[in-house]
């Protein structure tokens, strides 16, 4: 048995009858999963060839600003692609979907892909993308939900608990909100209940409804279990229920995964996703690294030149939707930072991401042009948290040469503790900032209930 191979339990699974013609889709495409998962990389290499030639034939043929913009790179032409032609079509950026709309969509999808369904996203740039996808493009995102599971081994017939929702008047404390399974109730295979809590909910009522309702598996976001943790550290509160977490939407950092093996000795499993995208990555089952999902998306990492970032080096994250062929995103830039990995000792021949770094707009960029990032998940953070009763923080970046630490802290800071706080920062940022000092009693969470430890605030 290979690292990280199917558990005898998850392949009865794929092999029973299916629920639905839907379910028998997704199931199909989780046995051929099965086997690429293994593939070398030169053969994945081969196949997101093929699959990026017939996506971008189809859109120069079908949608105008294709046609236009990409004519330079001939599609059929697989060993120029393979060469680097492929390099030479322009990169899509979110403004250009914004400002062209509903002129993306292709003027003859596919019929036996499906209907189409619209979503709308702002991410965290704040400027709204509208994508329509096909039922075939959400049926991998089906998949590759359930190989998530897969992976990770989770026992779908237990409870899961969500706390990810920021919809006004949805799952309040005490009692949240009960499903009756995982996901849709008619999904590809039968679950145990889920239920749901309000990401606005106070922390102290987190942690006494996960306490109450007692639940194998939480989904969460990491802003969320970046505070939890620490208050069950300092309050004993165990959870010992509780089988991993799972979390989504925000940078992870090994920081966060230290604080759960401490609080509840539950490791955290990660994903990489976006609304228009769908997944990218998702966490190695024998690793804390991810493994590109490679039959639905081709990903790149390109440094400042555009040129592919090798081992070990950082860029910009560039993605290609391989099976919407609806409104195709093609060389998309999504907008992160990643770091590019060596080739996974779990022997999936999948492209490996060291780490998700962030986003753009996280990059500090020093009065002397530098830039840094802060890797504000880092373990060396638990210094900055030890040196006062510091509940939440965040760092904000209000002129070139000035820093504002925001706190949520349990009583007033003294003098000194706040001199320590300036020089650590400080030293963590590498630059002798002017530092004030803001407190809050709760920090404000955006309106999709996710947080950011630090924020440029000028321009």
């Amino acid at each position: 048995m290979r690292r990280g191979e199917t558990d005898p339990v998850w392949k009865k699974r794929l092999a029973q009858e299916p629920r639905s013609a839907k379910a028998a889709q997704v199931q199909n495409l989780l046995n051929q999963y099965e086997e690429s998962q293994w593939w070398d990389p030169e053969d994945i290499s081969k196949s997101q060839t093929l699959l990026r030639s017939k996506l971008l034939a189809h859109a120069q043929r079908t949608i105008s600003h294709y046609a236009e913009t990409t004519g330079q790179v001939n599609p059929r032409d697989l060993a120029s692609l393979r060469a680097g032609s492929w390099l030479d079509l322009p990169v899509l950026k979110r403004d250009i979907v914004n400002r062209l709309g509903e002129d993306l969509l292709s003027r003859e999808i596919p019929k036996q892909h499906g209907g189409l369904d619209p979503i709308y996203t702002s991410g965290t740039t704040g400027k709204p993308v509208r994508v329509v996808r096909t039922s075939y493009a959400l049926t991998y995102w089906s998949a590759f939900t359930t190989r998530d599971h897969i992976w990770h081994n989770r026992d779908i017939m237990g409870k899961l608990a969500a706390i990810r929702s920021s919809e006004k008047d949805f799952a309040i404390y005490p009692k949240g909100a009960r499903h009756v399974a995982w996901g849709s109730k008619n999904g590809v295979f039968e679950t145990g209940p889920c239920i749901s809590l309000n990401v606005n909910t106070s922390i102290a009522d987190m942690a006494d409804w996960i306490t109450r309702t007692a639940p194998e598996y939480l989904l969460s976001l990491p802003n969320i279990i970046k505070r939890l943790a620490p208050y069950c550290i300092e309050k004993g509160l165990t959870f010992p229920s509780l089988k991993e977490i799972a979390v989504h939407g925000e940078m992870c950092g090994d920081l966060m995964r230290q604080q759960s093996m401490e609080a509840w000795n539950t490791p955290v499993h990660d994903m990489y996703t976006s609304r228009e995208i769908g997944y990218m990555a998702l966490q190695c089952p024998v690793h804390d690294h991810y493994h590109v999902q490679s039959e639905g998306v081709y990903l790149e990492v390109l440094d400042d030149d555009d040129q592919p970032c090798g081992v070990g080096e950082t860029g910009r994250v560039i993605v290609t939707t391989l099976r919407n062929y609806a409104m195709p995103l093609i060389r998309y830039q999504v907008g992160d930072y990643a770091e590019v990995g060596a080739p996974c000792d779990c022997g999936r021949g999948m492209p490996v991401l060291n780490r998700i770094m962030g986003r753009e707009q996280d990059i500090l960029v020093l009065p002397t042009g530098e830039q840094r990032w802060t890797l504000l998940g880092s373990p060396d953070v638990r210094h900055f948290m030890e040196l006062a009763p510091i509940n939440q923080y965040q760092f904000a970046h209000v002129a070139p040469d000035r820093m504002e630490v925001r706190l949520v802290t349990e009583r007033e800071l003294t003098p000194d503790e706040e001199n320590n706080i300036a020089e650590w920062v400080q030293k963590k940022l590498g630059y002798p900032f002017a530092i004030n000092f803001a407190y809050f009693k709760d920090m404000p969470l955006s309106k999709t209930g996710k947080f950011k430890d630090f924020v440029v605030e000028f321009s």
